[in-house]
C-alpha cells in the first residue's frame, strides 16, 4: 500500500502538512496555504484546537481525544489515519500498524516505521485527533490546482525571440564541436600515421578558423544567455514584489520576516533552472543524438557498450535522490529560519543590550548555525559518495573502451584515428546524459524553492476584485455602523461575535476597555486591515465590503501605537502615499501634530533621511510624526490606537489640543488605557471579552458604576 506524505515547508507547517497528508489520503488536493489559514497557523505553529476547527471547516468530522493504552493491541479497528502529537512539539500521521511496525507519515522526513517502543515513548499523552471525511461536506470541498515548476516555464513565452537566436547560435556552436572528432581522425591516421605532411597545414588552418568563429559564437551567445535570465529574473521578482505588496495583514503577522525574505534566493535557483531548460539542453539533446548516430556508424558494438556504461553511471545520482532532496528541505527551511533570527536581532537590538541578553542570544545563534553546518556536512557527504561511485564507474568505463577499442583497431575493424573521435563523440552522448541527471539533481533542489516560493504567490490577496468595487467620498459627519460582527484568527476562540455598536460621526469617541477585549480588532476591521467575517460595517449609507481598499484607507486612517517609518527623508515619507503632497501641507501636518518642533532642530530639517524603522528619532517623535503623516490629507475618520504612549503627560496634552481643534466636525476615534486622553472624548464605548457592554456621553458614562470607571477616572 502506498501511503501519502505531505512535507513541511517550514517548522511551523507540521500541523498543515499532517492535514494535507490526510486531505491526499482520501483523493482530494488542499494548497497547504488553505489548510494553514483554517487550522490558525502563526510563527509557532497550530494548536490541536485549531486542528480540529481548520479540519471541521475543510468538510472533516474531528474528534480530539486521548487514545486508551490498549489502542497499540486494537490499531486495526482504529478510524485511522490520524493526527498524533509527536514528542511534544510536533504532529505526525499515524497510518497504522504494517507487519511488526507502525507507519508514521512525518512531515519533516516522510514516511517512517517505528517500532512500539518507540510510538509509545514519542506519542505525547497519546493526544490524537480522529478524522473522518463528511460524504456531503467534503465533496463539496473544490480541489486546488497546485502548479509546480510549469507556472514559470509560462513566462519564458515573452522572450521567446531572444532563445530562438541562442537556439541557432548553440546549433552552429555544436555542428562545429561536431567537425573536432574528424579533424581528430582526420590528423592522426593521414597525418601522423601515413605521414603526409601536405595536408597537415590546412588542418592547422581550418582548426585556427574553426577555434575563432566557434569563440567569437560563444561571445554573443554568452550575451543572449545573459540577457535572457536578467530579464526572466527581473520578472521573477517584480511578480513576488508585487504579491507582497498585496498579502492580506494576517499573512505578516502569521509568517517570519527572514523566511520570506530568503525566497528571493529561492528565485535566483528556480531561474538558473528554467535557464538551462529552455536554453541549454535542446542543442546538447541535438548534438547528442547526431554523435550518437555516428558512433553506431563507427562501431554498433562500442556503441552498445557505452549506452550500458552510461546507465550503469546514471544509478547513482538515482540512489541519493531522496535523502539528498530531504537534506536540501531541511537545509532550507533551517537557513530561512536562521535569517529570521538574525533580522530580529536587528530589530531587537536595544532590548539585547537593555536585557543583557548577548551572551545567550550567542548561544542560541552558535547553535542553529552549527545545525546548519553539520546538515550541510552530511549533505556534502552525499554528494561526495555519489562522485565518488560516479568516478570509480567512469574510471573503469574508461579503461575498459580503451582496451574493448584496442581490441578492434588490433583486428582492424577501427582505425586508431576512429577510435579517438568515437572516443570524442561519446563524450557529447555523455555529456548529455550527465546533463540530464544534474538536471534531475537541480530540480530536486529547486523543487523544495518552488515549492517555498509558490506558497507566497498562491497566498490570496487582499485586493481581490477590488478593480469592480466603487470609489466614494465618505462623509466627516456620517456615523459608523458595526452590525452583528463575527472575527476570529483562524483556529482560535472568536474575539468579536454578534458584536453591534454605532460609532457616532463628527464627534471624538474613545473606546475602552481590557487588553485583549477587542477594541484593536475592531478598529482594524474598520479599516480593512482584516476581513470580517460575518455582518456588516457601513459608514453613513456605503458598506465598506462593496469599497475598494484604496477608498477606505485613504478615508479612514489607523496611527498604530508603533509606527513605521522607511530609510528616506522625512518629506518622502509623507508622500510615500499621497505624491501630490506640497511642502507647505506637510509643514502644516507637523505643526498640529506638533512635529516641527524637533524637525527644525534637526541638520536638513525635512529633508533628514531617518534610519531604518526611523532608529534616529525617539519613540514619542516617532510617534508625532506618525499622527501628522496621518492628517495631512485631512481624513474624514482618524483613529488613534495607543497613537501618543510615548509622550510625556504635557506633550501629550498639547498635541490633543491642537489635534482635537483641527478635527472639529470630523470623527475621530481613541484607543488609550490613560484615564487623561479617554476623559478629551465627546463620547464613550465600553468593551469587554468581545462584547459591546455600555456607550454613552462622558458626562453619563462617568455616573454610572462599573468597571469602565478604571479607564476614566485617575
Amino acid at each position: 500500500m502506498k501511503y501519502p506524505s505531505v512535507l513541511q515547508q517550514n517548522e511551523e507547517d507540521c500541523g498543515a502538512a499532517c492535514l494535507a497528508t490526510i486531505v491526499k489520503y482520501y483523493k482530494k488536493t488542499f494548497n497547504i496555504n488553505r489548510i494553514r489559514e483554517a487550522i490558525g497557523t502563526g510563527q509557532l505553529g497550530t494548536t490541536l484546537t485549531g486542528l480540529r476547527r481548520g479540519a471541521e471547516n475543510l468538510g472533516f468530522d474531528a474528534i480530539s481525544q486521548r487514545a486508551k493504552p490498549e489502542i497499540f493491541d486494537k490499531m486495526k479497528d482504529a478510524p485511522l489515519p490520524a493526527i498524533i502529537h509527536w514528542k511534544g512539539y510536533h504532529y505526525v500521521v499515524l497510518y497504522g500498524k504494517r507487519g511488526r511496525k507502525y507507519v508514521i507519515a512525518d512531515p519533516a522526513v516522510g514516511i517512517r516505521y517505528v517500532t512500539s517502543q518507540e510510538l509509545a515513548q514519542n506519542w505525547t499523552g497519546l493526544t490524537t485527533l480522529l478524522l473522518q471525511p463528511d460524504p456531503a461536506r467534503f465533496a463539496q470541498q473544490p480541489d486546488d490546482k497546485i502548479q509546480g515548476i510549469s507556472r514559470f516555464f509560462q513566462r519564458v513565452s515573452p522572450y521567446s525571440f531572444i532563445l530562438f537566436e541562442a537556439f541557432l547560435i548553440n546549433i552552429c556552436v555544436g555542428v562545429l564541436s561536431l567537425t573536432s572528432p574528424f579533424l581528430i581522425q582526420i590528423l592522426t591516421d593521414d597525418v601522423l600515421i601515413r605521414g603526409d605532411t601536405q595536408i597537415l597545414r590546412g588542418l592547422a588552418i581550418a582548426i585556427i578558423i574553426m577555434n575563432l568563429v566557434s569563440s567569437g559564437l560563444g561571445v554573443i551567445q554568452a550575451n543572449l544567455i545573459t540577457q535572457f535570465t536578467q530579464r526572466l529574473e527581473l520578472g521573477f521578482v517584480k511578480e513576488f514584489g508585487r504579491k507582497i505588496l498585496r498579502l492580506p495583514l494576517q499573512y505578516y503577522e502569521t509568517h517570519r520576516s527572514g523566511e520570506v525574505i530568503s525566497r528571493l534566493q529561492d528565485i535566483q535557483q528556480i531561474n538558473q533552472l528554467v535557464a538551462q531548460v529552455v536554453i541549454s539542453l535542446p542543442s546538447q539533446f541535438f548534438i547528442a543524438i547526431i554523435s550518437f548516430a555516428l558512433m553506431l556508424f563507427y562501431s554498433w558494438k562500442l556503441s552498445l557498450f557505452m549506452i550500458l556504461l552510461t546507465l550503469l553511471n546514471a544509478i547513482s545520482p538515482l540512489i541519493f535522490l531522496i535523502p539528498l532532496r530531504r537534506k536540501i528541505r531541511d537545509i532550507m527551511v533551517l537557513d530561512a529560519e536562521n535569517q529570521g533570527v538574525l533580522v530580529e536581532s536587528f530589530k531587537g537590538a536595544v532590548t539585547l543590550k537593555t536585557t543583557t541578553a548577548e551572551p545567550q542570544f550567542w548561544e542560541d545563534l552558535q547553535t542553529r548555525f552549527g545545525r546548519l553546518a553539520n546538515l550541510g556536512f552530511r549533505t556534502a557527504q552525499i554528494g561526495i559518495t555519489n562522485s565518488t561511485f560516479s568516478g570509480i564507474i567512469s574510471n573503469i568505463g574508461g579503461v575498459a573502451l580503451l582496451w574493448l577499442g584496442s581490441t578492434f583497431v588490433i583486428n582492424k575493424e577501427l582505425t586508431i584515428g576512429q577510435l579517438l573521435a568515437f572516443n570524442s563523440m561519446n563524450g557529447n552522448f555523455s555529456g548529455f546524459i550527465g546533463a540530464i541527471i544534474g538536471l534531475i539533481d537541480e530540480f530536486v533542489r529547486v523543487k523544495t524553492a518552488i515549492e517555498r516560493l509558490t506558497s507566497v504567490i498562491d497566498y490570496r490577496s487582499e485586493v481581490q476584485d477590488d478593480a469592480k468595487k466603487e470609489w466614494v467620498q465618505l462623509q466627516a459627519d456620517d456615523n459608523i455602523y458595526c452590525e452583528k460582527l463575527l472575527f476570529h484568527h483562524s483556529g482560535r476562540l472568536d474575539l468579536l461575535n454578534n458584536f453591534n455598536v454605532t460609532i457616532r460621526g463628527g464627534i471624538v469617541t474613545a473606546i475602552v476597555g481590557q487588553s485583549g477585549c477587542g477594541k484593536s480588532t475592531l478598529v482594524k476591521l474598520i479599516t480593512g486591515l482584516y476581513e470580517q467575517q460575518g455582518g456588516a460595517i457601513k459608514v453613513g449609507s456605503y458598506n465598506l465590503q462593496n469599497l475598494s481598499i484604496e477608498c477606505v484607507r485613504k478615508q479612514i486612517i489607523l496611527v498604530p501605537q508603533d509606527a513605521h517609518f522607511w530609510s528616506r527623508s522625512i518629506i518622502d515619507n509623507f508622500r510615500l502615499g499621497s505624491p501630490h503632497l506640497t511642502f507647505e501641507e506637510i509643514v502644516k501636518a507637523c505643526q498640529i501634530a506638533q512635529a516641527d518642533q524637533f524637525i527644525d532642530k534637526l541638520p536638513e530639517k525635512y529633508l533628514t533621511v531617518l534610519g531604518e524603522f526611523g532608529t534616529n528619532l525617539s519613540g514619542g517623535q516617532r510617534q508625532r510624526l506618525a499622527i501628522a503623516r496621518a492628517i495631512v490629507n485631512d481624513p474624514p475618520v482618524l483613529i488613534l490606537d495607543e497613537s501618543t504612549a510615548g509622550l510625556d503627560p504635557i506633550s501629550e496634552g498639547n498635541l490633543l489640543d491642537k489635534l482635537l481643534e483641527s478635527r472639529q466636525g470630523r470623527t475621530t476615534i481613541l484607543i488609550s488605557h490613560r484615564p487623561r486622553v479617554n476623559r478629551r472624548a465627546n463620547e464613550i464605548i465600553y468593551m469587554e471579552e468581545g462584547q459591546f457592554k455600555l456607550q454613552g456621553s462622558l458626562d453619563d458614562v462617568l455616573q454610572s458604576e462599573g468597571e469602565h470607571l478604571k479607564f476614566l477616572n485617575g
